[in-house]
């Protein structure tokens, strides 16, 4: 049996100004009693499509169809905290993106048209750009934690640049996922494969 591939494909975050207000934003979550596991600076991504576990010969298909997706370099927004699945329930916080180009939605249109008469289906809840910054185990005081997160509701965090699509492996583990680049493709159409598909 071949073996299976946790994959998606995503665009990083990493402008330092960003990551910075990131973990202030995560500190202060913590500090309104939500206990919760945050994602790490270097794990910082939006997902575009979670594509699960997925044998070599799949695997190998969405590599040959990402490598295709045309974009140039783009800008998006990061403002305004929110969270899943809503009202008093917080299970998983994440941040608002803006993106003015609606450049997400095209490299995501790409996808779904090439990828689409490959046979992959795309989530039933559709695309709604936000980055993940923190899931939650339990909150000590819910009255408090919403308050918070209401505070943060229309906070500024600046511009990433996005210059690269991804590929990327998550293996999951104890401590969290680990995740690994497959294949980069660079705004312009350049290449970085990471990974040789016989």
């Amino acid at each position: 049996m071949s073996e299976l591939t946790r994959t998606f494909i995503a665009v990083d975050f990493d402008n330092p100004g960003i990551v910075w207000k990131i973990q202030e934003i995560q500190k202060d979550l913590k500090n309104s009693g939500i206990v919760a596991k945050d994602v790490e600076p270097q794990n910082l991504h939006l997902t575009l499509w979670f594509l699960g576990e997925l044998p070599e010969n799949k695997l190998k298909i969405v590599l040959d169809e990402v490598r295709r997706v045309s974009f140039n370099r783009f800008e998006v927004k990061v403002r305004g905290v929110g969270y899943f699945p809503g009202g008093n329930r917080v299970s998983v916080i994440w941040l608002k993106i803006e993106d003015p180009t609606n450049t997400l939605n095209n490299i995501l249109d790409q996808l779904l048209d090439s990828l689409g008469k490959k046979g992959f289906r795309y989530d039933e809840r559709g695309f709604t750009p936000h980055l993940t910054i923190t899931r939650v185990k339990y909150i000590q005081d819910k009255q408090k934690a919403l308050k918070k997160l209401q505070e943060l509701r229309d906070v500024q965090l600046g511009q990433q640049m996005i210059d690269a699509l991804k590929v990327k492996k998550s293996v999951l583990t104890a401590k969290g996922p680990i995740y690994s680049d497959l294949l980069v493709v660079k705004a312009g159409g350049a290449l970085d494969d990471k990974r040789r598909i016989g």
